[in-house]
């Protein structure tokens, strides 16, 4: 698959709010036993919101589409995760753009490349993190990274990588003491336990890979 239509992105991100929902108790817990608990209350209510915004409503673009989904997130789920979150689907707005200045109806692999890179730069931005913080952020460059050392011209392909790098960032974070939020409060207990936040992102990026993959399969 050379591109992703804005149709294409719509039905895979039903699929991710699928995943996050059904991953509530996992991630309940994981933030239970290093934080405060509500992490995976938050990405539910988020991500089922989100669910019945993709069900209900049509979009003419990427951009669009992205922008409506970041919104939901951040006015659904509230506090700082719920803007982290919100950012990682409008934070790369600007990639969704053409050089006349309209809005883009498909993504190709540079699109999503950048999109995600600019999306990075500004949860960093917002969220005043770093590399290695311990947060969604260490996942989301791993995905970038990978996304941007992949030899492949297919969407798919693409996000595939950029799972698998995702899962990697996530995994990482288990060798990382908490710099930020409520978290840091946990220093080395948290060690040996991956960030909740990195391992939300990873199933998102699980859920885009698979939702895509599932729809190319019945083409």
């Amino acid at each position: 698959m050379k591109e992703i239509s804005t149709q294409n992105l719509q039905s895979a991100l039903l699929y991710v709010c699928e995943l996050i929902i059904e991953s509530e108790p996992m991630l309940t817990e994981l933030d239970s036993t290093i934080g405060d608990g509500d992490h995976g209350f938050g990405m539910r209510d988020g991500f089922t919101e989100l669910q019945q915004v993709l069900k209900t409503q049509s979009f003419a673009s990427i951009y669009e589409l992205t922008i409506a989904s970041g919104i939901t997130l951040v006015k659904t789920m509230g506090g700082a995760s719920g803007v982290i979150f919100g950012t990682l689907f409008i934070g790369g707005h600007d990639a969704l753009v053409s050089p006349e200045g309209q809005h883009l109806l498909s993504m190709d692999v540079d699109t999503i490349r950048r999109y995600f890179r600019l999306s990075a730069q500004s949860i960093a931005r917002r969220g005043r993190t770093k590399p290695n913080d311990r947060t969604m952020l260490d996942a989301l460059l791993y995905a970038v990274d990978a996304m941007d050392k992949a030899d492949t011209s297919d969407v798919v392909e693409l996000l595939r990588c950029g799972w698998e790098g995702a899962c990697l960032g996530a995994e990482a974070t288990k060798q990382m003491r908490p710099q930020i939020g409520r978290a840091k409060n946990f220093r080395d207990k948290a060690l040996g336990y991956p960030d909740p936040g990195a391992v939300s992102t990873s199933i998102i990026f699980k859920g885009l890979y698979e939702g895509l993959s599932a729809f190319q399969t019945n083409q």
